[in-house]
């Protein structure tokens, strides 16, 4: 059995159009990155199998994935919630399968396929519930037990190699993942076992040549002394004599020449003070316009609808509006007041998505800004279990974003955990403050 092209066959014909049009990309680019995707993930997950703490924790993602997510891609679209549910499941595996080179392979693939950084990170989250899914279908018809699994995924090794794009085995830390196709290896080390040969041959044949021709080179310069040993000995007497006019011809100019270094010296100090006066005028300007380049272009039709928009006083859209409007200058970072998500979910509650929905409008009429989404909990519970689901709640508003119209590749997002509280955890008031999301603006 071909995982990976059964995952192809399966997953991504499925899969790629539906995500092209809510990502706003080419369903060819999609179709290529998933292709590099599948097998890199797949990569992983056996580097992971190999020891049995990693093989412990693929058994158990395997057998809690969702297996109905297979039968019916293309209801997945169907609604936002569904997306950001498979998006947040998706970020809750990458968590434990990539760790700190998630963003390595979100680069990686979206140069591979040709497609938005924000797309590729989209897709990422996508493709890994399908995977685990897949594993834990086979897994559970097969019947395997944790060290089957680990077996089967071996057999699988071949397949990634040949499917993974080039260079992101290293960025993944799996250039030592054993030997990822003995029988290519195998094959390889004949061929250039062959080529060795030939080469050897080659070279030796070359090294003679060498050797006759310096023997040649030896001869006529043994021939050429014993020639020209009456010659020699009226030469270096020459040679000194020529070898002191020059040098006192060159005494006689040095003073001048010194003279003319010591003018261009002083010459190019003042083009120097000139330039840094220059340069102190630009950075003043280049501070004096730095909001500007914030905000960059207006998209005047989008800027009327946004003008209409009724925001709450002092929440997330209403700062933000107001900051715009003044031009961009202070704080870039803001933190939602009024958006709520169901306890322990990262499903938001009710109308209050209205804030992410106002958000929206905003990055509608200044279409240049892109945001950083950033999710936090209190410190209640385990710090694992936090992290992923303030990374969840991130995606979730990300997701919302994109379903309103907003380039996946202007919204990057992070889950930080029960990291920066800005209030006192002792407290419900305190822990209430800590639970949010944040927004920070950058071009």
């Amino acid at each position: 059995m071909n995982l990976v092209n059964l995952l192809k066959d399966q997953v991504t014909s499925g899969l790629a159009g539906q995500a092209a049009k809510f990502l706003g990309e080419s369903e060819s680019g999609v179709t290529k990155a998933l292709d590099g995707i599948f097998p890199s993930l797949l990569g992983q997950v056996i580097g992971m199998s190999e020891s049995k703490s990693g093989l412990d924790d693929i058994f158990k993602m395997a057998k809690n994935a969702d297996p109905s997510i297979l039968d019916n891609i293309g209801d997945i679209f169907g609604s936002t919630s569904k997306v950001t549910g498979l998006m947040n499941g998706g970020g809750g595996l990458l968590s434990t399968l990539l760790g700190n080179n998630l963003g390595g392979m979100i680069e990686k693939i979206a140069g591979f396929g040709g497609i938005k950084t924000g797309s590729s990170s989209s897709l990422i989250k996508m493709a890994a519930p399908f995977l685990m899914s897949m594993v834990g279908r086979y897994m559970k018809n097969k019947a395997l037990d944790a060290v089957g699994l680990g077996k089967f995924l071996g057999s699988q090794k071949a397949n990634v190699s040949s499917g993974m794009p080039s260079g992101l085995g290293n960025i993944l830390g799996l250039s030592g993942l054993g030997d990822m196709v003995s029988g290519v290896a195998d094959g390889g080390k004949k061929v250039v076992g062959g080529a060795a040969d030939a080469g050897r041959r080659v070279v030796g044949g070359a090294a003679d040549l060498a050797g006759k021709g310096v023997g040649a080179v030896g001869d006529v310069g043994e021939a050429a002394v014993k020639t020209g040993g009456g010659l020699l000995k009226w030469l270096f007497p020459l040679l000194l004599i020529l070898g002191l006019a020059s040098y006192f011809g060159y005494s006689t100019c040095l003073g001048d020449k010194v003279a003319d270094v010591t003018g261009d010296v002083m010459d190019k100090t003042g083009d120097m003070a000139g330039k840094a006066a220059d340069m102190a005028g630009d950075a003043a300007g280049a501070v004096a316009s730095g909001a500007g380049a914030l905000l960059g272009n207006v998209n005047e039709a989008a800027k009327a609808a946004l003008d209409k928009v009724s925001f709450t006083a002092g929440s997330a859209g209403d700062q933000i509006n107001k900051w715009m409007e003044g031009g961009a200058k202070g704080d870039n970072r803001f933190t939602f007041r009024n958006l709520k998500f169901a306890t322990g979910s990262a499903e938001i509650s009710g109308t209050s998505g209205v804030e992410v929905d106002n958000l929206a409008a905003i990055l509608k009429a200044y279409p240049d800004s892109k945001i950083n989404v950033s999710g936090y909990t209190d410190n209640t519970g385990d710090a694992g279990k936090n992290k992923m689901l303030s990374e969840a709640r991130a995606n979730a508003v990300q997701a919302r974003l994109i379903a309103a119209g907003i380039s996946a590749d202007r919204i990057s997002t992070q889950g930080m955990g029960d990291a920066d509280p800005v209030a006192d955890n002792g407290t419900a008031e305190g822990r209430a403050q800590n639970r949010r999301i944040e927004v920070t603006f950058s071009k």
